[in-house]
């Protein structure tokens, strides 16, 4: 009895065990392609600009500064004409600035973000820093959702998904672990084109965006920086508008 009881324990496990163990291949394999574990692991703080394209001629083209240092800060400013609105994040605070360079006589409107702005900045900026590595710190799970064509390309698909409901859904190409899209839990999906390596680690040179079939816009990364020092005080909130 004991080992029929056995057996069909075994035998209940193992597909768990083997999927768990083709989600953490896939994963490594994936961070492989774009650099080695010591560039990866190396990257303390990142900068990056470039200009979004909308994929409509009545919407204006827009500068993007992104400025993020690891475990949690984060500045993106995003430049139209001359209106600037630079969200900043610092741990578990966070605020959105919108001013107008144009006119230095007027002051520059400031709120603090919500909780779930703070959370949502804070899920994009260790996503530039993980590099497909779950967060497991903070309950980030991954689940193998089997094998499907994803813009042409028979694909792995792994959720990530966090306690509080953030998740991101990965496509992975099976032949060679090249990372094909991402969807958020928005539905918007994200298809990286091109080819920069600065510091030892992969980047992409433009970033499409879609809803569905249909597309919004491409971020056009011009420049990448990986590891310089930053200006003291760059992710330092205003008094007074901190998250409580």
């Amino acid at each position: 009895m004991k080992s029929i009881v056995s057996v069909c324990f075994i035998a209940l496990i193992t597909p768990l065990l083997v999927e768990a163990a083709n989600v953490s291949a896939i994963i490594n394999q994936a961070r492989a392609t774009v650099g080695s574990e010591k560039a990866l692991n190396g990257a303390v703080t990142l900068q990056m600009s470039g200009w979004i394209e909308p994929a409509e001629s009545k919407v204006p083209s827009a500068k993007i500064l992104i400025i993020s240092r690891r475990p949690c800060s984060q500045r993106l400013e995003v430049r139209v004409d001359d209106l600037v609105e630079t969200t900043l994040l610092n741990g578990e605070d966070g605020c959105i600035i919108r001013s107008n360079l144009n006119d230095s006589l007027q002051r520059s409107q400031i709120r603090p973000m919500t909780n779930e702005e703070t959370q949502r900045a804070a899920f994009s900026t260790r996503q530039l820093f993980n590099f497909y590595e779950p967060d497991f710190k903070r309950g980030e799970q991954v689940t193998h959702q089997g094998i499907e064509q994803r813009r042409g390309v028979r694909c792995h698909r792994l959720l990530y998904s966090y306690p509080d409901g953030i998740s991101t859904t990965r496509f992975c190409a099976v032949n060679d672990d090249m990372l094909i899209s991402t969807v958020t839990d928005k539905g918007v999906e994200s298809v990286e084109l091109g080819e920069q390596v600065v510091q030892g680690i992969k980047f992409p040179k433009r970033v499409e965006y879609y809803e569905g079939d249909t597309m919004l816009h491409t971020v056009v990364i011009r420049e990448i920086e990986v590891n310089k020092p930053l200006p003291r005080g760059i992710f330092t909130i205003p008094t007074g508008h901190k998250v409580k």
